[in-house]
């Protein structure tokens, strides 16, 4: 008989413990003032619970779970990432290390749960992205008790109630990313009566915060939505439409940098080093040189991991995506899992900053839409080893 499955944390323990970890992952970019803070908070609630269950199932048999041949685009960027601080200038050993162990853990975690937990994680997330609307609605109310009406959200540091942090726009941005399209998903699925129309008030909350941080990057938030509904439909081809125009507001939404500054060692990257929201190093003219930081994902891969680590990277998400096509389950069920892969790298490439670094912001635009299409493809008979 094949193993059954892991009992540990099953019922209302998993439930509990998987709402607190996606509240404090959803909201955490707007609650704790220091990042230190946050990420010291997810490892002991999320990353370390996370890496005890995943390591259980793969020792009770459950190997498939990390040993998918749609993963190994991503263990090679991730591969690829750890080796480039050879040649790196100031790496940082340790936080890239961390990062990439986190990844890793959160793809396998999510497999374990989309496979034996469908029903839980699916609520999990949507109580959890609700929990990041409500604290969105109240950071919005917040700041313009103290701003005026035109000003941009995040445009000027501003104190908000119960000293919440006053955050760079780009992390706003990119935090509200995953918790808005699944809430949209969901709501989609459920309809709009109930909790699908509970969801679909969190979505619109979402939308309208992203819209307040950016006016281009909203309405090319909405377009993306509104290209969902119509490539569900039976003329799914007129979804070119908005796609279109969203990717029209998402350069217009984005920051103009000099490119060439960037394609300094343009096939292996300058290597992960030392980079912060407010500038990138670089090795030019035998001298070091600090960039200002290109907030694109793809010209920071370039950057930092060259065109290697760009085609690793186009390739970790054309895996999951060509498998699910494939599969003709794209669009059949699972959509919370599919539905924020277009936006976040949307917002990666508008407002992207770190690369490879422990849980940030950035994760809720790249790196968690990113294990959500993985996940989708972990079913019981693919996962389970073969029977003898």
């Amino acid at each position: 008989m094949p193993p059954l499955p892991p009992n540990i944390m099953q019922g209302r323990w998993l439930r509990w413990w998987l709402t607190l970890s996606f509240a404090v992952m959803f909201s955490g970019t707007f609650l704790f003032n220091s990042r230190i803070g946050l990420l010291n908070v997810l490892d002991v609630l999320f990353f370390l619970p996370s890496l005890t269950l995943l390591t259980r199932a793969i020792v009770s048999g459950d190997y498939r779970l990390m040993a998918s041949p749609l993963l190994v685009p991503l263990y090679l960027l991730l591969g690829w990432a750890l080796l480039s601080m050879a040649w790196a200038d100031e790496p940082n050993t340790s936080r890239t290390v961390r990062g990439v162990v986190q990844i890793v853990v959160m793809v396998g975690i999510f497999r374990w749960l989309h496979m034996y937990f469908r029903n839980t994680f699916r609520q999990a997330m949507a109580n959890g992205a609700l929990c990041a609307m409500v604290v969105g609605f109240m950071v919005i109310i917040s700041y313009y008790t103290t701003q005026p009406l035109s000003s941009p959200l995040f445009s000027e540091p501003a104190n908000l109630i119960f000293r919440l942090p006053s955050l760079d726009p780009s992390m706003a941005l990119m935090a509200m990313v995953a918790p808005t399209f699944i809430l949209v998903a969901q709501g989609l699925d459920e309809g709009a009566n109930g909790k699908g129309a509970r969801r679909l008030v969190g979505a619109a909350v979402g939308i309208v915060f992203i819209g307040l941080v950016s006016l281009p990057l909203g309405l090319m938030s909405l377009l993306l939505i509104v290209a969902w509904i119509v490539a569900r439909s039976p003329r799914h081809w007129l979804a070119i439409i908005p796609v279109l125009a969203a990717l029209y507001l998402m350069v217009q939404g984005s920051s103009d940098v000099a490119l060439s500054k960037y394609f300094l060692n343009p096939l292996v990257g300058t290597g992960l080093n030392q980079e912060n929201l407010n500038g990138v190093v670089a090795h030019h003219a035998d001298k070091l040189e600090v960039l200002a930081h290109p907030r694109n994902i793809f010209l920071l891969l370039v950057h930092n991991l060259g065109l290697i680590g760009l085609i690793l990277f186009i390739a970790s998400w054309a895996s999951p995506i060509a498998g699910l096509i494939q599969r003709q389950e794209f669009w059949k069920g699972g959509n919370a899992y599919t539905i924020a892969a277009l936006p976040g790298l949307c917002m990666a490439f508008a407002a992207g900053s770190y690369l490879i670094a422990p849980f940030h912001a950035s994760w809720l635009s790249l790196w968690l839409p990113l294990a959500l299409l993985c996940a989708r493809l972990c079913e019981r008979p693919s996962a389970q080893p073969a029977l003898r």
